[in-house]
């Protein structure tokens, strides 16, 4: 087996190692701030690939950038404020993943975009919330951001 016959045979060499560098790029990122990979690498790869496609690599190379930080993070987690979250996400990422299975891929890569460029402006802004923590909020929180990783898979 070579690493060419790993390549789904819809994709050509050129894409898979432009694939390959936007994932190098975004690694880079995520290695300086800890955050923000799939911010550019979900945009960009999926402009030149299936969203399917390239939510599975993201996928796999987030579990793999993750997997060591785990041990260290269970033990610093608020599990109590998670668990509320998560509850949302439970719902939120089937609905998602579901919307990335039936949507056309060109309108599926505009919402991902919009979104990101949404959420760009949001943090150049600078606007915090600094409201009293609420379940239902986190609770719609968490579906929102289940939803956003099923549909993007970040």
């Amino acid at each position: 087996m070579t690493a060419l016959t790993l390549i789904p045979s819809d994709v050509s060499t050129a894409v898979a190692l432009a694939i390959c560098g936007i994932a190098f790029v975004s690694g880079t990122a995520r290695g300086f701030s800890g955050f923000g990979s799939a911010l550019i690498f979900m945009p960009l790869a999926s402009s030149i690939a299936a969203p399917r496609l390239v939510a599975a690599l993201l996928l796999v190379i987030d579990f793999v950038a993750a997997t060591p930080l785990l041990p260290n993070a269970w033990t610093h987690a608020d599990r109590k404020a998670t668990a509320v979250m998560v509850a949302g996400a439970l719902v939120g990422v089937p609905i998602g993943t579901y919307f990335l299975t039936v949507l056309d891929p060109v309108t599926t890569r505009w919402i991902i975009s919009c979104f990101v460029g949404a959420l760009l402006l949001l943090l150049l802004s600078g606007w915090r919330y600094r409201g009293k923590d609420h379940a239902a909020l986190s609770v719609g929180i968490g579906g929102l951001s289940g939803f956003c990783s099923g549909l993007a898979q970040t």
